[in-house]
């Protein structure tokens, strides 16, 4: 599978790599142009970056080698992996950003899941390690947002998905710790079952990657039952 990238943009942002690629993280780079992205991305007060940049119409831009640690997982974590710059690769797609309303490219899609095969293949990727940033930090950020289509990556075996249903019941007490629980086997980072706050943030990245309508809303039996499915294959 041929795939055209082109290396007109670097950035000095990344240091060494520590540890075996393990993960690939994808963003939005909340920006209107490519231009915009790309100077956030490659300016040194940004402190920020990325291995890929993918436009709108499909063009894909390496800005980091693989081999380098590039910064864009800021402080995260799935299952015991802290420090996921280190194990990661990671992909900004540029998008105006879920606040915008602004959906992705079909382009930008098709490009980005060539990619991913590619580097799922080259890596030996698992591809339940296929991520969102906002799976690896609830607490602080949200994209690839509620437009990030998660279900058509899900059929060229990339990231996961499960397409249990379940009613629309609200779940009592015992079942929201259930939830929690499942949620954090699953790789979530939950560090107190008490701490509804950040749990809620939690709950939400949840709903952002498998079920979108409940985002910004209480969890009920369809998030519980998503939970269980996906820990029956995880």
């Amino acid at each position: 599978m041929f795939i055209n990238i082109s290396y007109k943009y670097k950035s000095k942002n990344y240091d060494l790599r520590k540890k075996k690629i393990s993960f690939i993280i994808i963003h939005y780079t909340e920006t209107k142009t490519l231009e915009e992205a790309i100077k956030i991305l490659t300016s040194k007060k940004s402190k920020v970056s990325s291995h890929f940049v993918i436009d709108r119409n499909g063009d894909i831009y390496n800005l980091v080698k693989i081999k380098f640690r590039a910064w864009h997982a800021g402080v995260s974590k799935w299952k015991r992996t802290n420090d996921i710059n280190s194990r990661s690769i990671g992909i900004e797609l540029v998008n105006a950003g879920e606040k915008s309303n602004e959906e992705f490219s079909n382009l930008q899609i098709d490009n980005l899941i060539k990619l991913i095969i590619q580097l799922k293949e080259e890596y030996n990727i698992n591809s339940k390690d296929i991520l969102g940033h906002s799976d690896i930090a609830p607490s602080r950020k949200i994209d690839p947002g509620i437009y990030f289509p998660w279900k058509k990556l899900f059929k060229f075996s990339l990231g996961n998905w499960t397409k249990t249903r379940g009613k629309k019941k609200p779940l009592q007490q015992d079942e929201k710790y259930f939830l929690l629980n499942n949620l954090k086997r699953i790789g979530y980072p939950i560090m107190n079952i008490n701490d509804n706050q950040t749990n809620n943030k939690v709950v939400d990245a949840f709903h952002r990657h498998y079920l979108t309508e409940l985002v910004g809303h209480s969890a009920d039996q369809r998030s519980l039952l998503k939970s269980v499915d996906l820990l029956k294959n995880n």
